[in-house]
């Protein structure tokens, strides 16, 4: 299963937080239902306990952490929490893949939950959108066109505002 995305030469890191003590967990699901592989694994040099891991998903790098307990106790400190309700965070992760059914089939599978069933959209493409046993959201398409910009703005923008 091919899927597509940038590269860490690109520029931009992202990290997704999880529930602490289930970042292999995790990363076992990205494994299974992407394909992805870990090229890397964060271990904390005091415990031994391994604090996150790399993922490659296609050419896009990105690492799975668990959050940090005490930002999770209390919600008054700053920094990142793991999503605090399936499906409630406040970003969409977004893959372009090979076979959008395969792909929800695997990731359902795994453990993940459909959010918008597969469906073509109106600009062409096949698109889904699934929530992973974590609580993100990741949005799934097959380019089966490419669409001018025109064509997407007048026809795209509308399908997606509704299933956002």
């Amino acid at each position: 299963m091919a899927i597509h995305g940038i590269t860490s030469r690109d520029g931009i890191g992202l990290t997704i937080f999880v529930p602490h003590g289930r970042q292999q967990e995790a990363a076992a699901f990205y494994l299974v239902a992407f394909g992805a592989t870990s090229p890397r694994h964060w271990i904390n040099p005091r415990t031994g306990e391994v604090t996150g891991l790399d993922i490659t998903v296609g050419r896009a790098t990105f690492t799975v952490c668990g959050a940090n307990p005490k930002r999770e106790a209390d919600p008054s400190l700053p920094g990142p929490c793991a999503a605090p309700a399936s499906g409630r965070g406040s970003t969409i992760f977004q893959l372009c893949v090979d076979d959008v059914d395969t792909t929800v089939k695997i990731a359902t599978a795994a453990g993940a939950t459909v959010r918008t069933a597969p469906q073509d959209a109106d600009w062409g493409d096949r698109v889904a959108t699934i929530i992973d046993p974590f609580g993100h959201i990741w949005a799934l398409a097959t380019i089966n066109r490419e669409a001018s910009v025109d064509d997407f703005s007048t026809r795209g923008n509308i399908q997606l505002v509704e299933a956002a």
